[in-house]
């Protein structure tokens, strides 16, 4: 009996030893152990979280306010990597008229907007005083680049400057609007530039119709306008303080209460003289990273006048193209890329009625003198 009870015994410690022995071989292997650091550090993760959580909902309790816009310079920075420069190649540098738009490089679907409706060609004629140049101008994006220089060998008509094109409000950034200018005065032969921006919509054949009836026409050779600065002029304006706001500009860039009269950005005519006058006078002026602004600030530094024109310039796009003397504009703002071409096709119905009506018009009044 008592040897039995040895027996069990004997075998019940050889059962536990062996079933430790199973058990630290299984614990001991690779995927014991990589568990088991999982859960260590899923554990010190967790304790990391609760002893964060108290300062961060505290930071955020003090930055209730949003972080201030940060200023922007006068110039964007250099873009280092390689030479980026496109310029505008073509025939067209006798052309009356050089329209300058402002875009961003990655802004392809407003291009493609702008060539497919008021950006081509309508005039019908050969003659230089009808024909208007367009281009867009530019700045360096590393993710668009080789789009955009795809772009310019096929439409001839982009304008990049070798900076960065990163801006919150890049699309009005002064730099761009100098190098348009600096371009269209020494690479074409243009009498007028009109810059607008690229939700702008130009009525180019009546646009080209008013400049001509502004030159002189009395002597044997026509003469242009001098000294034109034209556009949706905006006078007493109080500058913006605020640097949470868009339109902020500091004092170190502009320290009068009031801006200079200057024209909306949305479509300013400038006669060549200015034009030029205005590029070499940019150098020796503190800059104003919003463009409008700026060119109001070289404008009353030449005593120029800016001449409002608000019937021919609509800042917003809420013209309904209705009558005949709707037509008389020359740009329209805020115009999505989407609405351009068919814009472009009211504009051009239109047109054609009113033309047949002046064309009935004439056919009366010689019937009546006869």
């Amino acid at each position: 009996m008592r040897l039995r009870s040895t027996k069990a015994i004997l075998v019940n410690v050889a059962s536990f030893i062996t079933g430790s022995i199973v058990t630290l071989l299984i614990c001991s292997s690779p995927e014991s152990d990589q568990k088991s650091k999982e859960i260590t550090d899923l554990h010190k993760i967790k304790e990391n979280v609760k002893n964060e959580s108290l300062p961060v909902q505290s930071a955020k309790a003090e930055d209730s306010l949003p972080p201030p816009r940060p200023t922007l310079p006068p110039y964007p920075p250099p873009f280092k990597e390689r030479a980026m420069f496109l310029s505008p190649s073509g025939s067209d540098n006798d052309a009356f008229l050089v329209i300058i738009v402002v875009s961003t490089s990655k802004n392809f679907e407003a291009r493609k907007a702008i060539r497919a409706s008021w950006g081509k060609s309508t005039s019908g004629s050969n003659s230089n005083q009808d024909s208007f140049r367009l281009f867009f101008v530019v700045g360096c994006d590393e993710v668009s680049d080789e789009r955009v220089e795809k772009e310019s060998q096929t439409y001839r008509d982009i304008l990049r400057g070798n900076f960065l094109d990163t801006y919150v409000q890049n699309e009005l950034h002064t730099v761009k609007i100098l190098l348009g200018l600096k371009w269209a005065t020494t690479m074409s032969n243009s009498q007028y530039i009109l810059k607008v921006n690229s939700d702008s919509f130009v009525n180019v054949q009546e646009t080209i119709k008013w400049l001509h009836s502004l030159s002189d026409s009395t002597g044997d050779v026509l003469q242009y306008k001098k000294d034109l600065y034209i556009g949706y002029c905006h006078s007493g304006v109080a500058v913006v303080r605020n640097p949470q706001s868009p339109y902020f500009i500091p004092e170190n860039q502009w320290s009068d209460e009031l801006l200079p009269t200057y024209g909306s950005g949305i479509g300013v005519v400038l006669s060549r003289d200015v034009a030029e006058r205005m590029v070499q006078l940019a150098r020796e002026t503190k800059m104003i990273h919003i463009d409008d602004v700026f060119i109001g600030v070289l404008a009353q530094n030449l005593n120029i006048q800016c001449q409002d024109e608000s019937s021919r310039f609509d800042i917003a796009y809420t013209t309904m193209l209705t009558e005949c003397p709707d037509m008389n504009f020359c740009v329209l703002g805020s115009v999505p890329a989407k609405d351009m071409f068919y814009l472009n096709q009211n504009v051009d119905h239109l047109r054609d009625i009113c033309n047949e009506d002046k064309e009935k018009e004439g056919l009366l009044d010689d019937f009546f003198n006869v």
